[in-house]
């Protein structure tokens, strides 16, 4: 019995340690304004290339503008598709840092 307790105490606290790792953005500075290349808001569409594999995120800012963004197959560690998915549900933001490549928007970065 006691086992089974100890055993259930550590499952627990690893599954609170992961989920903590998950949302975090991986910044120290998560709560500085978004510079000129990065745009803040929520998510509208998510397309994903595989499980680890984003194509394109859409998103909608604050003042109702809808920005497409290509992240042409590139992986985000903490930010895959069933994550990005997953903020678009519970309605919470992420800010998207990018550079232009001719008429395109193209992810650099994600963080919360």
């Amino acid at each position: 019995m006691f086992f089974a307790a100890r055993a259930f105490v550590a499952a627990t606290v690893a599954a609170v340690f992961i989920l903590g790792i998950a949302c975090d953005s991986g910044t120290s500075g998560a709560s500085e304004e978004p510079g000129p290349d990065t745009v803040r808001g929520a998510i509208l569409r998510v397309e994903s290339l595989s499980l680890t594999e984003l194509g394109v995120l859409e998103i909608r800012d604050d003042a109702g503008k809808v920005w497409t963004f290509e992240a042409r197959g590139k992986r985000f560690a903490l930010f895959t598709p069933s994550h990005l998915n997953e903020h678009q549900v519970l309605g919470l933001k992420v800010a998207v840092h990018y550079h232009r490549e001719a008429d395109s928007l193209i992810i650099d970065d994600i963080t919360d």
